[in-house]
C-alpha cells in the first residue's frame, strides 16, 4: 500500500505512483478536484484495493462485468452497514477512477441510488451566538465569535497562523482583515475551497475576544511565533512546541461548538455545527445595514467565499476599503435584543457551567420566600450562596472592584492597588487602607 501513502502526502505536491492507472487518475484529479476531494477519493480506492485483493492496474484490466460486480459489492457493503453516505462517496471515487482509465461508467449499469438521510441542522440566532461565546473560556469565545463574524469555513479558520494577522492584532485595528488565499492550503489542504481568493473581516466583538485570548496565550507561553497557528491543536499527546504548530482537528472544533450550545441550553444543541455559524453570518448579511438599505448581493457572495462570475472577484479584491465600510454598517450589535430575560438565561447557563445544579428550582424557592426579588437579584443571590461569595458593601473594610485597562491609571491615582489580572483581561483592584 506504499503508493497510497505517497499519494496521500499532499504537503507540497502529489507523488507519482508505481501504477499507470493511478497516475492517470492523479492527473485528472489535479485538474478537476480539490485537495480535500483527492484525499477522500484516495482513501476509498485504498480500501477498495484491500477489499478486492487486486492492484489498481489489475483491477482496470478485468472484464467490464467483473469490474461492475466488484464495485457494486464494495459500495453495497457500506450501505448494508447503514453507512449510506460512505456508500455514495465510495461510488463517486471509484467511478472517477474508472473514468480516468477509459471506462464509460454509464455503460457499467452501476446502482448509485444510496439515499442518505439529510443531516438536520440548527442555525443559532445572532443573539444565541453571543450567548454561546459568553459561556466559554477565552480561546473558544474567540473561536466562536471569529467564525460567526467572518463567515470563515472551519478549515480556513484552522489554517490561520499568528503571523498572518500579527500586525493587525498588535496594532489594535478594528476590523481585522482576513485574506483567504491558496497559501492556507499549505497548512490545511482544503482551507481554500475551489481556490477562491477573497477577503473577510473580524468585527468589533471578535477582535476584542481575539486580543484577550492572544494576551493570555502570550503570558502563558512567553510569546507567540509567527508560524504558530492562531488556534492550534489541543492534543495533549504532543509536546507544546509541536502542538502550537499543528492545526486543530476539524471534528474537535465542531464538538466544542456543540458543547457551547449545550451549555447555553439550546435544545437542539446536537444539530449545531461550526458550519452553522457560517449560516448565522449569512443571516446578518441578509439583514441589511443598521442605517437602512441592503448590502449588494455580489458583496454577500464574495464575503461567503463563493466564486463570482467573470471579472467581479478582482473588482472586490481591489476594493477592500469599500467592502470593509459596508461590513461595518451591518447589524452586528445586539444591545436592543438583550432583554433582562435573555441576560438571566445567559447567567443561568454560565452558573450551570460552574457546577451549580437545579438553579431554576433554587431561584423559584427564593422568590417564593421573597416575592419582591427580581429574577436578576434572585439569581445573583443563589450564585453568591452556592459559591460562598459575600456581597461587598460600601462599609466593607476591604473594598474591591473590577475595571478595564483604560480606567486603571485613574484608579491608581485615587488610591487603588492592582490585585490580579482576570482571564477576561479585566483587572481586579483593591482600595488602599
Amino acid at each position: 500500500m506504499k503508493f497510497f501513502e505517497r499519494a496521500l502526502r499532499i504537503d507540497s505536491e502529489w507523488k507519482s505512483s508505481e501504477y499507470a492507472s493511478v497516475n492517470r487518475w492523479i492527473r485528472r484529479l489535479r485538474r478537476k478536484g480539490s485537495a480535500s476531494t483527492m484525499r477522500t477519493y484516495f482513501k476509498y480506492l485504498a480500501w477498495f484495493v484491500r477489499f478486492s485483493g487486486l492492484s489498481p492496474d489489475e483491477f482496470v484490466a478485468l472484464p467490464k462485468d467483473v469490474v461492475a460486480e466488484k464495485v457494486q459489492d464494495f459500495c453495497d457493503g457500506f450501505s448494508e452497514r447503514g453507512r449510506k453516505s460512505s456508500a455514495s462517496n465510495a461510488m463517486k471515487a471509484l467511478r472517477s477512477f474508472l473514468k480516468a482509465n477509459g471506462y464509460r461508467v454509464e455503460d457499467l449499469g452501476l446502482d448509485d441510488s444510496y439515499v442518505a438521510m439529510k443531516r438536520v441542522e440548527y442555525v443559532p440566532t445572532k443573539e444565541e451566538v453571543y450567548r454561546m461565546a459568553s459561556v466559554c473560556g477565552l480561546k473558544w469565545r474567540a473561536i466562536i465569535l471569529c467564525l460567526f463574524q467572518s463567515g470563515l469555513r472551519n478549515s480556513a479558520l484552522r489554517a490561520l497562523t499568528y503571523g498572518m494577522l500579527k500586525d493587525q492584532i498588535e496594532s489594535g485595528v478594528v476590523p481585522i482583515r482576513v485574506h483567504v488565499t491558496g497559501e492556507l492550503r499549505k497548512v490545511v489542504p482544503d482551507a481554500c475551497k475551489e481556490g477562491v481568493d477573497y477577503w473577510t473581516f473580524f468585527g468589533v466583538e471578535s477582535c476584542e475576544a481575539l486580543r484577550q485570548y492572544v494576551n493570555w496565550r502570550r503570558e502563558k507561553y512567553g510569546g507567540i511565533d509567527d508560524d504558530e497557528l492562531l488556534f492550534p491543536s489541543e492534543s495533549r499527546s504532543l509536546p507544546v512546541e509541536e502542538r502550537l504548530r499543528k492545526p486543530m482537528d476539524q471534528w474537535h472544533l465542531t464538538r466544542i461548538v456543540k458543547k457551547a450550545a449545550k451549555r447555553l441550553g439550546i435544545r437542539e444543541w446536537k444539530n449545531v455545527r461550526a458550519h452553522s455559524l457560517r449560516k448565522t453570518f449569512r443571516a446578518v448579511l441578509d439583514a441589511g445595514y443598521i442605517d437602512g438599505g441592503q448590502m449588494p448581493e455580489d458583496d454577500k457572495e464574495y464575503l461567503m467565499g463563493h466564486k463570482l462570475p467573470g471579472s467581479k472577484a478582482p473588482y472586490h479584491n481591489a476594493n477592500v476599503n469599500v467592502l470593509e465600510e459596508r461590513y461595518m454598517r451591518l447589524r452586528w450589535r445586539v444591545e436592543a435584543a438583550m432583554t433582562d430575560a435573555v441576560k438571566v438565561e445567559a447567567i443561568k447557563a454560565f452558573a450551570k457551567s460552574l457546577g451549580i445544579d437545579e438553579i431554576e428550582i433554587k431561584i423559584a424557592k427564593l422568590k417564593g420566600e421573597e416575592p419582591d426579588l427580581t429574577d436578576m437579584e434572585a439569581i445573583g443571590r443563589v450564585i453568591r450562596e452556592e459559591l460562598g461569595i459575600r456581597r461587598l458593601k460600601a462599609e466593607d473594610s476591604d473594598p474591591k472592584k473590577i475595571v478595564d485597562e483604560e480606567d486603571l491609571e485613574r484608579h491608581l491615582d485615587e488610591g487603588w492597588d492592582v490585585q490580579t489580572v482576570l482571564p477576561s483581561g479585566r483587572i481586579l483592584i483593591r482600595k488602599r487602607g
